[in-house]
């Protein structure tokens, strides 16, 4: 029978090989006596069937390229027409969820279409890189947050009263 370092050793042998979970948790309950852990992997529906021999593989549907264009032009109408608006604001006005109007915004970022000033949470996109950048710079001044820097000392003297 193996010593307690020994079995130690062993678990830490499997769980540094990568086995899914439910393997190395049936491994040690036979170790320790226990019949079954109970511990299975999740059952998923039946197995995709591979492709056949020159066939591509299945994609999920998506929309058509005609559709995809018609997006890109709205989003691109909508930033064109404003003076710098951010992802949420152009996701709103499109009527999308923030994570469509996001990924076209990036596309037409990447043609050329629209520009970007800014970053993160300050990222504004406009129909040129001035009134981006110009866009997200008003952004981070109007900000609310703590007030650091500049901003404290133009707040001294304003007491209640």
């Amino acid at each position: 029978m193996a010593t307690n370092r020994e079995f130690a050793a062993q678990i830490i042998d499997l769980v540094l090989s990568r086995l899914p979970d439910h393997v190395i948790l049936e491994v040690v309950g036979r170790r320790l006596g226990q019949p079954s852990s109970g511990f299975r992997e999740p059952r998923r529906g039946p197995a995709k069937p591979a492709p056949k021999r020159g066939e591509p593989p299945a994609r999920a549907p998506r929309g058509s390229s005609v559709e995809r264009q018609e997006l890109l032009a709205t989003v691109e109408r909508i930033v064109r027409a404003g003076t710098g608006l951010s992802a949420s604001d152009v996701a709103r006005a499109a009527r999308l969820p923030q994570s469509r109007a996001a990924a076209a915004l990036k596309e037409l970022k990447l043609g050329g279409r629209i520009f970007q000033g800014g970053d993160r949470r300050f990222a504004r996109y406009a129909g040129d890189a001035k009134l981006a950048t110009q866009a997200s710079a008003t952004a981070r001044q109007t900000a609310p947050g703590p007030i650091v820097g500049a901003k404290a000392s133009s707040t001294v003297g304003r007491g209640n009263g």
